[in-house]
């Protein structure tokens, strides 16, 4: 087994794709396909299914994407220890929640580029269950969410408040603030990008049953249906927009905290970007 035919498999799982596995991997299709082949071959089961519309992996090839993922992190540790004044190369692949990826992870990978200018990142964006769920099965190296769990280390990197978003004029808009009781009965569009759990756990154990009206995914659609007075919102400060002509950002009372960790799996199974990644975000805090 080579570390071209490891670099292959987890290319494929990364896009999805053999053509864009090629394409990333600067070798042809028929090279990534043989690779993986002679991995299979090797190991003695299918690891791709391969048909017309996707590609995807078999049980087989989850487990073996996760240790050659480590194989692969091992190497670049290697080569990073060996010869330490090299700059780091290699890619990081990082999941992170939509409000994070807008507001923070610009500067912070211009930070980590500027120290490090052939590390590449790759993004993947999604909600709070799905970066987890990113971390844990190896797809992310590192993840930046507001959940946590016992297998992963967890680090705050930041922190805001949920405010009541709701359109120019609401009534709420004079209180100065509200509580979480006093949105029982309004029309409400609930967030889909991954907080909604949290919010809907809030409001059921402030005896609070909101009409929700509609569940949107994208802040930016959520905040352009308020503005049009379909409903009112929660969502993390953060998370606002810029434009926030039409809209009422009104205070929670008592204020409800969220807190962003960088999630990683232990510090052995990380390459050296992802390594030199947490160390900026620890300096940083």
């Amino acid at each position: 087994m080579t570390l071209t035919q490891l670099r292959c498999l987890c290319a494929v799982a990364d896009e999805a794709s053999f053509t864009a596995a090629a394409d990333r991997l600067h070798l042809t299709q028929s090279a990534v396909s043989q690779n993986v082949a002679a991995i299979e071959r090797a190991l003695g089961t299918k690891l791709v299914l391969r048909t017309r519309r996707e590609v995807s992996l078999t049980a087989a090839g989850d487990r073996a994407l996760a240790e050659a993922r480590l194989a692969l992190a091992a190497v670049e540790r290697l080569a990073a220890t060996v010869c330490p004044a090299t700059s780091l190369r290699g890619v990081l692949r990082l999941g992170v929640v939509q409000s994070a990826a807008i507001k923070l992870l610009p500067r912070w990978i211009r930070r980590l580029r500027a120290a490090h200018p052939e590390v590449t990142v790759k993004l993947y964006e999604g909600t709070d269950p799905e970066v987890l769920d990113w971390v844990l099965s190896g797809v992310a190296e590192l993840g930046i969410a507001s959940r946590k769990h016992p297998r992963l280390d967890a680090q705050e990197v930041f922190a805001d408040d949920y405010v009541v978003i709701a359109p120019a004029g609401h009534p709420f808009e004079q209180r100065g603030s509200v509580e979480l009781q006093e949105l029982d009965g309004e029309r409400m569009l609930m967030s889909g990008g991954g907080c909604e759990t949290l919010i809907e756990e809030l409001l059921s154990a402030a005896n609070c049953r909101p009409d929700v009206v509609c569940m949107v995914r994208d802040n930016a659609t959520l905040c352009s249906m308020v503005q049009e007075g379909l409903g009112l919102t929660i969502m993390p400060e953060l998370a606002l927009p810029e434009d926030r002509v039409g809209l009422s950002i009104i205070p929670l009372r008592p204020p409800l905290r969220r807190v962003l960790n960088l999630l990683s799996v232990p510090v052995e199974a990380l390459g050296p970007a992802a390594i030199a990644f947490v160390g900026m975000l620890t300096d940083t805090s």
